[in-house]
């Protein structure tokens, strides 16, 4: 993963960052690819620290990790494995015909299946382990879809997931 910055970040914060991701990144990703069977790449992907703002986001190649006021290390590490994972995810559901939706022009149904997707996958125990005390939680509007795909995601088959949750939005 390459690391830009946007705005005056300081770039002791950016080399921190970078180096707990690159400590880190083949083990997240293993993970994520064992729980879903997506592989990640993220040789083209570029992540932005921002200053003017506190959230992350995430285009078709890059992610921007809100830096504004400061950031843990736990909590860099999640947005940047959530904000990647949505990258691989909308690829995955446009492979498999689900959406012909692309990332900004989503439904509102859809970003909260992606949302919760997101949620469920970062609050695996194998990969909070990488960041235990990052704040990790649902977000409020996502609430009702989390209570109908929570029980889905224990099935243990991401496809399956996928197809159940798109299947009762």
């Amino acid at each position: 993963m390459i690391f830009k910055l946007k705005g005056s970040v300081d770039i002791s914060l950016l080399n921190q960052i970078r180096s707990s991701w690159n400590k880190n990144e083949r083990k997240i990703t293993k993970e994520i690819s064992l729980l879903t069977g997506i592989s990640i790449e993220t040789d083209s992907i570029v992540c932005y620290l921002d200053n003017s703002t506190t959230n992350g986001y995430y285009g078709s190649r890059t992610i921007t990790l809100g830096v504004k006021g400061t950031i843990t290390k736990d909590d860099a590490l999640m947005v940047i494995a959530h904000e990647l994972f949505h990258i691989y995810y909308w690829r995955k559901i446009k492979k498999m015909k689900l959406t012909n939706s692309s990332p900004g022009n989503e439904s509102k149904k859809e970003w909260k299946i992606a949302e919760v997707s997101a949620f469920l996958l970062t609050s695996e125990p194998c990969l909070m382990k990488h960041w235990p005390k990052a704040k990790v939680y649902v977000y409020p509007e996502i609430t009702d879809t989390y209570k109908k795909m929570k029980s889905y995601w224990k099935i243990g088959d991401f496809d399956k997931f996928i197809r159940l949750s798109y299947a009762t939005r």
